[in-house]
């Protein structure tokens, strides 16, 4: 499921999903939401309005992947409207388990467009989604699944997050970088992280999957500054992150170190759940 504003965001959030389209060969649910009809016009209203809206939003969203694809819609991308508020409307799709992955774009401004989300509205769609979410933006443009980070932390269960990474890249035939930061005073290499790493690492090379291993020194810097850094420095083009199923002061379940990774990253970013869902 793809939320796809009928302007250039959108076009970007069809072309990453069409790159992963190519791996794994699902269908592309190109959505627009749109407000539902006041209690006052389904009231007192002209008959059928609501359903007329629908068919309208239709029309325009059809126009739209007609231009994007070159005058024909593949078989396997279906527009789809849906009426409602546009975070509550996203959140029940997204527990819904009728799709595989959310496909939503970061964007630095909304000023009004519809089918766009803010930081917050945005953080609060995938702190409630019970499916993995795919965030793009304006740099996430890589056609080619070459390098996949995986941010290793001590404290937290990778399996999810590694069977994620292990489809992409046996599809793509990428490289997995498993990558954390240590601001302990201690010698990385005989840290449980490092450990840790090792461990994943040959149980990667039992499935035929290339991996390296990048245990960065933070020296007393922040853990998300040294993984984003290295981010920038290395070629990274797709980051596989768990959200904390811990909720905070603020309702949510993404923990800090994801998400500033999430707001953050000029990667995509595939975001996966706990407890929820599966491949």
């Amino acid at each position: 499921m793809a939320l796809t504003p009928l302007t250039d965001e959108g076009k970007i959030v069809l072309k990453q999903a069409m790159n992963l389209q190519k791996l794994v060969p699902y269908r592309i649910f190109a959505v627009n939401i749109i407000p539902a009809v006041s209690l006052f016009l389904r009231l007192f209203g002209p008959p059928k309005t609501q359903r007329l809206k629908e068919e309208n939003a239709l029309k325009r969203l059809t126009g739209f992947l007609t231009g994007f694809y070159g005058g024909k819609i593949p078989e396997n991308v279906i527009p789809l409207v849906l009426s409602g508020n546009l975070v509550r409307t996203l959140i029940k799709q997204a527990q819904s388990g009728d799709f595989y992955f959310m496909v939503l774009k970061r964007s630095k401004h909304k000023n009004g467009i519809p089918n766009v989300l803010k930081k917050s509205e945005l953080n609060k769609v995938i702190a409630h989604s019970f499916s993995p979410v795919l965030l793009v933006n304006e740099d996430s443009s890589s056609e080619n699944l070459e390098n996949i980070l995986v941010p290793l932390d001590i404290s937290e269960n990778t399996e999810k997050k590694l069977l994620w990474a292990s489809l992409f890249a046996k599809k793509a035939k990428a490289k997995i970088q498993i990558v954390s930061a240590l601001n302990l005073n201690i010698d990385k290499y005989k840290s449980q992280t490092t450990k840790n790493a090792w461990a994943i690492k040959e149980m990667l090379l039992k499935r035929g999957i290339e991996s390296e291993i990048e245990i960065l020194k933070a020296n007393n810097k922040d853990k998300t500054e040294a993984v984003l850094h290295f981010m920038e420095t290395k070629r990274t083009d797709i980051v596989i992150i768990r959200k904390h199923q811990v909720a905070s002061v603020t309702n949510t379940t993404i923990g800090d170190f994801a998400k500033e990774i999430i707001n953050r990253s000029k990667a995509p970013v595939f975001i996966v759940s706990q407890s929820h869902g599966d491949i």
